[in-house]
């Protein structure tokens, strides 16, 4: 709670010195905007190397079990490239696994942030 009356009076007088006037005068608006940053859900910015002619890098939130393949997969699109061509990924908490180059494994977002993990770590989950 303290927090967010902190980062609700930074919002306000951010906006006093942008658009002048009093704090007062901002000050429930940038309530809620501090609210919204607290309750919004945390995600974290995955970044992986550019594809090459001979390796994809890609990402796949992992959605349950299969029964032939153990896990079930479902493969990401990169959400933006950087000036390098390095793909970007902005994921929730959740299980995945990735293939960077000659590296592949998994890994939990939890509270938007990486945790390595193994593949039994993972299917532990979904059972």
């Amino acid at each position: 709670m303290k927090n967010v009356m902190v980062r609700a009076w930074e919002i306000a007088k951010a906006a006093v010195k942008r658009f002048g006037g009093n704090v007062r005068d901002f000050f429930a608006q940038a309530l809620a905007m501090a609210w919204a940053e607290v309750k919004a859900p945390k995600c974290a910015k995955v970044e992986l190397a550019a594809d090459t002619r001979k390796f994809r890098t890609w990402i796949a939130a992992i959605t349950g079990t299969h029964p032939i393949y153990k896990l079930d997969r479902k493969f990401l699109n990169q959400d933006t490239t950087d000036e390098y061509g390095d793909k970007i990924f902005y994921l929730n908490d959740g299980a995945y696994e990735f293939n960077n180059g000659k590296r592949r494994g998994f890994f939990f977002i939890r509270k938007g942030q990486w945790v390595d993990a193994t593949q039994a770590e993972i299917a532990t989950t979904f059972t």
